[in-house]
């Protein structure tokens, strides 16, 4: 889907993150599963997964730097997608995008689908299945695939980090990890294509470093 301008671009994203918490909601009655069951506010899972974001991200960058070209196809494909739409982002748009999507997915594939398979099938199926079903959600590449994937098993350890299941945890990992991935791919933006500023931007809106 292309996108004329940075509205169109943030509002549907939003509309998409936020329907995935209502096909989870929905999915959930129809299952009898409540995929909001273990989201809990504790301070413990919530500094346990901002600090198991720091990781994955550290990870990321060091992918990011691979002199592999089906892993720079990634960057550039990404980066053609989205660079332009999100670098003319402030800091609570990106920091917004990244919350919705870090409790619609999560709640989807981890409230959800992950406990429900556990349900009949036990704890590995239920990892395994989530984690590929999040990773072909996220089928730009094959290469792609197979990180979001990974990823997808991340979120999935991180569910239990602290001992007790609490969804608040893989929520501030994913929130917290896609928001530091956009930081990135706006100093990319910006780094590319430093002559290309959305007209339609005020410079109050303009992404503050």
């Amino acid at each position: 889907m292309k996108f004329n301008n940075r509205e169109e671009f943030l509002t549907n994203a939003g509309i998409f993150e936020f329907s995935l918490l209502v096909v989870a909601l929905i999915l959930g009655w129809v299952c009898s599963v409540q995929p909001t069951e273990y989201v809990i506010f504790s301070w413990k899972p919530l500094i346990y997964g901002l600090l198991a974001a720091l990781p994955l991200f550290v990870i990321f960058m060091a992918i990011e730097q691979l002199p592999i070209s089906s892993v720079q196809k990634v960057q550039q494909t990404v980066l053609d997608a989205m660079g332009r739409f999100l670098a003319g982002c402030n800091h609570l748009e990106l920091a917004l995008l990244a919350l919705l999507a870090g409790i619609g997915e999560e709640i989807l594939f981890r409230g959800f689908l992950m406990t429900w398979i556990e349900s009949f099938a036990g704890y590995y199926w239920g990892l395994a299945i989530s984690s590929l079903a999040f990773g072909l959600m996220h089928a730009v590449t094959w290469v792609y695939t197979i990180f979001a994937t990974a990823a997808g098993f991340y979120f999935g350890f991180v569910f239990d980090i602290t001992g007790e299941r609490n969804l608040l945890a893989p929520i501030a990992t994913h929130a917290f990890y896609d928001y530091l991935a956009f930081l990135v791919i706006v100093y990319e933006a910006r780094k590319t294509q430093p002559d290309e500023p959305d007209p339609k931007e005020s410079e109050q809106e303009s992404f503050e470093w």
